[in-house]
């Protein structure tokens, strides 16, 4: 399921939003009112509540990341 989407920044009351990605969200069974769990620092991450990470799976997570940029950049030139 990995992809790669532009998304506009939100006004949500006096905050700002992003909306998540309907495949995504189905393929989670996440809905309003759900609770995900977010990790910053230069890159946000939105992970399911109770989803454990390991480093061979965010190696692995990452790798498929970077085949997209890679992609999307092949077609903008």
């Amino acid at each position: 399921m990995p992809a790669k989407i532009d998304h506009k920044i939100l006004q949500s009351g006096t905050s700002k939003a992003v909306a998540l990605p309907p495949d995504w969200l189905r393929a989670f069974n996440l809905d309003v009112k759900d609770t995900v769990e977010i990790i910053y620092n230069s890159i946000v991450i939105v992970k399911v509540k109770g989803f454990k990470l390991d480093h061979d799976f965010l190696k692995k997570e990452f790798e498929l990341l970077e085949q997209l940029e890679k992609q999307s950049e092949g077609k903008e030139k």
